[in-house]
């Protein structure tokens, strides 16, 4: 019998454990997908078969994104100094003797020619930049010089081959591969990346792409930072007094305010906006701010805290005189810390996740905030994932880092709040 058990009490255990695991992979499925995503080119985030393995991340390409940079400038960040030239030699297969491909600036602006595109090479100049092909031995070297003063932190490449020609290798695997009725186009939106350029591409062009991207963290920061500092204050505050101390009518006051809870928030973005907009807060670090430092979540969380407290502690502290102030200060506060960094997070995530509300109090591109910003790489040619990725891995960075240090405190808060 006891054998019996025994084996029922592990076959409960491995399912058990087994759901668990489960449920754990499908939930960091969608971020580890999120972070593969960020490393991948345009053409790789659009493919119909998910592509688990980028080429950013293959390692047998980061030697030549830094040799590439090293001959423009940096082997870390790449570029193209002044006097420096860039070479990514090209073989292709059924390729003519004396055939050489198209290659171009893509920012030039320049007309092809394509009547002769594929016997000639296009030998232009812009902004300094001049673009040659030569042919060494079997190999088609595009030299790309930077003859004048400038710096470029990024030096773009398109070539345009053949139908019947294909490329058999290349010194850094091409971002892009189209086919056009000009012929097939390979295009490099860096050919002198460096390693740390080439592999986090899509951060850095984010950054570049949204230019208001650190003014967009400062509010997000600021917003969040002060909900959390006044919320607490005033949650913590009315907690207290719904749970210890007495006067008439307090519980029925609470049922109304907890009842507050089933209202949809939408409801009150008019009402709020309303308010706002006539104490002139539109386009204002107190508009973003003050509507929600209030949260009936919050005082429920926090009178949970205080109710579980020792009740003895307070009468101890009633009969050596102190007010419910002192009681407040200190007692209540350093035996409610778990409770407090829990709400904390709560609020933390909610200022820091918020959409709708800054994109209808604010109209300066300066005071939005990042979620706000998020919306700035969808534009009407499309969503580059890759970029849109990558800034999302930076929006959730300071979250995970916050959850992380709290983690403990967090877990004991809500343990001893009683919520489910």
């Amino acid at each position: 019998m006891k054998r019996k058990r025994s084996l029922s009490t592990w076959v409960a255990r491995v399912t058990l454990y087994t759901v668990l695991l489960l449920g754990a992979v499908g939930m960091i499925v969608p971020f580890v997908w999120m972070l593969i995503t960020s490393f991948q080119s345009r053409q790789e985030s659009l493919s119909s078969t998910p592509i688990w393995s980028p080429q950013r991340l293959n390692p047998a390409n980061w030697g030549a994104a830094t040799n590439l940079g090293s001959q423009g400038g940096s082997s870390l960040w790449g570029g193209l100094e002044a006097h420096k030239t860039v070479k990514l030699e090209l073989q292709f297969q059924n390729a003519p003797a004396d055939w050489k491909p198209l290659a171009e600036i893509p920012d030039s602006g320049q007309s092809t020619d394509t009547s002769n595109m594929f016997s000639a090479t296009s030998n232009s100049s812009v902004e300094s930049r001049v673009i040659a092909v030569s042919t060494v031995g079997k190999s088609q070297v595009v030299t790309i010089t930077n003859s004048g003063s400038s710096y470029f932190d990024n030096v773009p490449l398109r070539i345009i081959i053949p139908q019947n020609i294909e490329l058999f290798s290349s010194s850094l695997f091409p971002d892009s591969r189209s086919r056009t009725d000009a012929g097939t186009v390979l295009e490099w939106n860096n050919i002198s990346p460096g390693l740390l350029g080439y592999v986090l591409e899509n951060y850095r062009s984010a950054l570049k792409t949204q230019t208001l991207f650190g003014r967009y963290f400062l509010n997000s920061l600021i917003t969040a930072l002060s909900q959390v500092v006044f919320g607490l204050m005033v949650c913590s505050m009315a907690a207290f007094a719904f749970a210890r101390i007495e006067f008439r009518g307090r519980d029925d006051l609470f049922a109304l305010i907890l009842s507050s809870l089933v209202i949809p928030g939408e409801m009150l973005l008019v009402p709020n906006f309303v308010t706002v907009f006539r104490f002139g807060w539109t386009d204002s670090y107190p508009g973003l701010i003050v509507p929600w430092i209030s949260s009936v979540f919050g005082i429920f969380l926090l009178r949970q805290f205080f109710l579980a407290l020792p009740a003895e502690l307070f009468e101890a502290a009633r009969i050596d005189g102190a007010g419910y102030g002192t009681q407040f200060v200190r007692l209540g506060l350093p035996l409610a810390v778990p409770g407090l960094v829990t709400y904390g997070i709560f609020a933390f995530l909610g200022s820091w996740n918020s959409l709708l509300w800054p994109l209808i109090i604010t109209n300066k591109p300066e005071m939005r905030t990042l979620q706000v910003g998020l919306q700035a790489f969808i534009g009407e040619a499309g969503v580059n994932y890759g970029q849109l990725m990558a800034a999302s891995i930076m929006v959730i960075a300071p979250i995970m880092l916050g959850f992380l240090i709290a983690q403990k405190q967090f877990i004991a808060g809500v343990a001893r709040s009683g919520l489910k």
